[in-house]
């Protein structure tokens, strides 16, 4: 049984078949003011573009033209259609104009996710520039992983493998998990000198959204400890939120310090505890297996490394890590 729905798409498509074919003598005859210079100027006769005219007023039911002794003129129709048909011929020019430049000044999709283009790459946006000379960044950002799954990426930087089929890799460096928190909740809440502090704070977290991700409850099981049952932490759908939150003084967050390295360096965030966690999953640099890139990826990796990779400023390392499972 055919719904009503179905049988208007079927009769559009019907009434709309090919009439594209029809659109460019009209537009020409309707700017000429002329079938005959129309015609010359799409390469038909006037008899052909006056055929052709009849047929596409035909198939929409009214007048285009109010034909005259000597000239021609558009309807209220033939205007709307005018009017249309030019607008969508500008926006396809543009279009292809952005294309073609696109090409010619070597674009690169950079895809990443929210956290680590706000928090790595946007500060230090000059850097992440200088690392592909004479070409145009444009940066992408998708959650959870940071790779835009239909591959429309030129390169990638995430945290953990792709889930995604048919990316090469090459891994970078770990992060390291502590608690972080502003200056401001430590001077209304504080001091937190021990794990056993954090029970009594309102702990805030990202609701996990990918396999790599952990958060408060397996963080604090690595150093034997458990949330208070009766405990409601503050909750967000992604990083970056949480970290804003955390910069309002709303409480402490499990902090990426490779992501927040250059919080912890201004001062904006502090990690008052020495208890951190490496991760064994490590960021990635990753690009469609396809099509190896046309760039040297080399100049970013090494930059990130060297921003990224090494000390972290403002958290000092004077204990071994309880290493992630």
């Amino acid at each position: 049984m055919v719904h009503g729905a179905t049988r208007n798409c079927m009769r559009k498509k019907t009434l709309y078949r090919n009439i594209h074919r029809l659109l460019p003598a009209f537009e020409a005859a309707a700017r000429q003011e002329s079938f005959t210079l129309g015609g010359e100027e799409v390469g038909l006769s006037q008899s052909s573009v006056s055929k052709q005219i009849i047929e596409l007023e035909s198939r929409l039911g009214q007048p285009l033209f109010i034909r005259s002794h000597k000239r021609i003129t558009l309807t209220s129709a033939g205007q709307r259609l005018l009017t249309a048909y030019s607008l969508a011929t500008s926006q396809i020019v543009d279009t292809l104009d952005d294309l073609i430049q696109e090409r010619s000044r070597g674009q690169i999709v950079l895809s990443t996710s929210t956290a680590n283009g706000a928090f790595m790459l946007l500060p230090r946006l000059a850097e992440v520039r200088e690392c592909f000379p004479g070409r145009e960044i444009f940066l992408v950002t998708w959650d959870p992983q940071g790779i835009e799954p239909t591959g429309q990426v030129d390169l990638a930087f995430t945290f953990g493998k792709p889930d995604f089929p048919g990316f090469q890799t090459r891994p970078l460096f770990p992060d390291i998990l502590t608690p972080v928190c502003s200056p401001e909740f430590l001077d209304r809440y504080g001091p937190l000198r021990e794990l056993s502090d954090l029970q009594n704070c309102e702990l805030l977290y990202m609701q996990a959204q990918h396999p790599s991700w952990v958060g408060w409850r397996h963080w604090l099981r690595e150093f034997s400890l458990e949330l208070p049952q009766n405990h409601q932490p503050m909750g967000f759908n992604n990083y970056y939120n949480t970290i804003q939150a955390c910069l309002a003084g709303q409480g402490v967050a499990l902090g990426w310090l490779r992501q927040l390295g250059n919080m912890l360096e201004s001062g904006r965030l502090v990690a008052p505890l020495p208890q951190f966690l490496q991760t064994e999953d490590r960021y990635q640099l990753a690009w469609p297996a396809d099509r190896a890139p046309e760039f040297p990826i080399e100049p970013f990796e090494e930059w990130l490394g060297r921003r990224y990779g090494g000390a972290i400023p403002g958290f000092c390392v004077d204990t071994q890590p309880a290493q992630m499972l």
